[in-house]
């Protein structure tokens, strides 16, 4: 740490008497994530999402030296409880500093744009603590350390925090028992209606991977998306512009090939259920065929059958005619049988009826049970998926975390290496763009050849209605 522990004046800052209010975890307009595990000793901090998200960007933007800011909020005190906690809504980073490797120091340039700013933007907020960096180094506090957070920041209120952003570690350092103990965790909060965004925030700090739900693989982490704006932004020096280079090309290739790989997969998966269901197409017209001739026969066999009873019924008229019975017997009779026809007519019908409903549960049955298979072997297949991606995405920030060390090469032996990085960059966007080329190629490909494969009228799903051949609407079934 630098020695200049003189030159630094903080008269003009001035602290405001600790305010009442409800904690934001009791609020129901916040939601509240712990990032570790908060221990009852511990004072109560309470950091917005959005501020803990723009510190870890700041901290990714150059890992090499030291970074720093303050930390603005309340120093409140629990209205219920009587308990003190402190919300850090805001953070300055600080513009003017001397820094190194292993050192970060205020100067009077900093510390005096950081007052303007606060009282530009953010008047009605507290100065309740200052964060820093310590690339590769762990979570503690130096002996500079100990003498700033004393010195400049030694109310009993506020906090050192503090980042190490190639280990991906942090840590929130508070005054008890006379000196400077890190808290066990902390809590991030966000409004009610960011909650997704919060689980985000709080899994990536954690290392947590995550895929998304809409079954492919989710965004870019923001360490990532940071090392990505950090490192199109570096200058383009001579040494510089071929390790970007190298390091975007190496990203786009990757996400080509990721992108590449999952269309493929997608490609094959399709493939298989366009077979399956060309598959069940030739079952289905199987089936109906055979129905058509079972009901073909049946058609026949009780055309058959009504004829022989309605000769026999008329037999039976014509014989009792014989004997010499009167008109209003035989009108007796016929009218008994006729009603009798009815009845039968009818039973028919519904049992006609109740078959048809059976024969279409069987199929809804038949295509419910398809439809689960297909899903069981879908879920399979995205359960393979997801692991790969989970693997892809570990190489690919294995990738990034090689990408962002801070090598210490000869200029000489750069400017010799430039060819051959450049025509290694080269090769690897061609290699990018052909593998997005090819999976938009096998998207529209299978797009087609599913078109071609639906079938085109909904009406050969259902079986043929019996046709009617040789009934007239008046004539009688057989009589039981």
């Amino acid at each position: 740490m630098s020695s200049d522990r003189d030159e630094i004046q903080f008269d003009e800052v001035s602290y405001r008497e600790p305010l009442r209010l409800r904690r934001p975890d009791r609020d129901r307009r916040f939601a509240c994530l712990a990032y570790g595990n908060p221990g009852p000793e511990d004072l109560a901090i309470f950091v917005d999402r959005a501020t803990v998200d723009a510190i870890e960007r700041h901290a990714l933007s150059d890992t090499r030296v030291e970074l720093g800011g303050i930390l603005l909020g309340k120093e409140c005190v629990d209205e219920e409880t009587g308990r003190p906690f402190v919300w850090i809504s805001q953070a300055i980073e600080a513009k003017h500093y001397e820094n190194t490797q292993a050192s970060f120091t205020y100067t009077h340039d900093s510390w005096e744009e950081i007052t303007r700013e606060r009282d530009r933007t953010y008047p009605n907020l507290d100065i309740v603590g200052w964060y820093h960096t310590h690339p590769d180094f762990g979570i503690f506090l130096s002996g500079h350390d100990v003498f700033i957070q004393q010195h400049f920041f030694g109310q009993p209120l506020q906090v050192a925090y503090v980042v190490d952003p190639i280990r991906q570690t942090r840590g929130i350092f508070q005054w008890r028992d006379g000196g400077l103990r890190q808290v066990e965790g902390y809590v991030v909060v966000s409004p009610r209606d960011q909650r997704r965004a919060l689980a985000r925030t709080v899994d990536d700090l954690e290392g947590v991977l995550v895929a998304e739900s809409s079954g492919g693989l989710g965004a870019l982490s923001p360490r990532l998306e940071a090392e990505l704006i950090a490192m199109l932004n570096r200058p383009h020096t001579a040494s510089a512009t071929t390790a970007d280079r190298g390091q975007s090309a190496a990203v786009f290739t990757l996400l080509g090939i990721i992108f590449g790989v999952l269309g493929l997969a997608l490609a094959l998966w399709i493939g298989a259920l366009t077979s399956q269901i060309r598959e069940q197409s030739r079952s289905l017209g199987s089936l109906r065929a055979e129905l058509a001739r079972a009901n073909e026969a049946r058609e026949a066999s009780d055309t058959a059958e009504r004829l022989r009873a309605k000769e026999q019924a008329i037999d039976a008229l014509l014989a009792e005619v014989r004997v010499g019975d009167s008109n209003e017997r035989f009108t007796r009779v016929y009218t008994q049988l006729r009603e009798e026809r009815d009845r039968a007519v009818a039973e028919a019908a519904l049992v006609e009826q109740v078959g048809r409903d059976l024969i279409a549960k069987e199929r809804q049955l038949a295509e419910m049970r398809r439809q689960v298979a297909i899903r069981d072997q879908s879920l399979a297949q995205m359960d393979a998926l997801r692991e790969e991606a989970n693997q892809l995405r570990a190489a690919n920030e294995r990738l990034a975390l090689a990408a962002s060390g801070d090598g210490t090469a000869i200029d000489g032996e750069l400017s010799d290496e430039s060819d051959a990085s450049d025509r290694r960059y080269t090769v690897a966007w061609y290699a990018a763009v052909g593998g997005w080329s090819v999976a938009i190629l096998l998207g529209l490909g299978l797009v087609a050849n599913i078109a071609r494969s639906v079938p085109h009228s909904s009406n050969e799903t259902e079986p043929p209605a019996p046709s009617g051949r040789g009934r007239s609407p008046d004539s009688p079934h057989r009589i039981e």
